[in-house]
């Protein structure tokens, strides 16, 4: 099994030497061993228990929340219904965060269409606050006549 320095556990995962010893310090990665220099020595099990930490993080679970599933976890099997329930949870809360950037995407990608058409028509853009105003004035004084 290998085994990694801070420095080099940050470069392969991604994340600042401070973040994985703040993780480390706050008992998120309990296995982690020391070296004769008292130097953290991490090997591939530490690694994944940090992809989990970065996956559960950046699904917007809190620190104390995944310090909570990792004891479930180092408790045992009796606490599989609970850790279930957590990756339910943290499931839909994804999913409705995907939605969410979906819907916006749906938005951004409209505006990116609506814009290519300006340009390759070289109309004015209808959604421009000043063309709206003259488009309206244009039409009152049509409806005038």
């Amino acid at each position: 099994m290998a085994n990694y320095t801070v420095q080099q556990v940050a470069k392969k995962m991604g994340l600042t030497s401070y973040t994985v010893r703040y993780y480390h310090d706050h008992g998120l990665l309990p296995f982690v061993k020391r070296d004769k220099n008292n130097n953290r020595v991490f090997d591939d099990v530490d690694l994944e228990w940090l992809k989990m930490i970065t996956c559960l993080r950046s699904t917007g679970m809190p620190l104390d929340q995944i310090k909570h599933y990792f004891d479930l976890v180092i408790d045992g099997e009796e606490t599989v219904p609970e850790r279930y329930q957590i990756m339910l949870d943290q499931q839909k809360k994804t999913l409705d965060e995907i939605q969410e950037l979906q819907q916006h995407l749906n938005t951004i990608n409209f505006k990116v269409d609506h814009y290519a058409d300006i340009m390759k028509s070289h109309e004015p853009d209808s959604f421009e606050p000043s063309n709206i105003r003259e488009k309206e004035a244009n039409k009152a004084k049509v409806d005038s006549k």
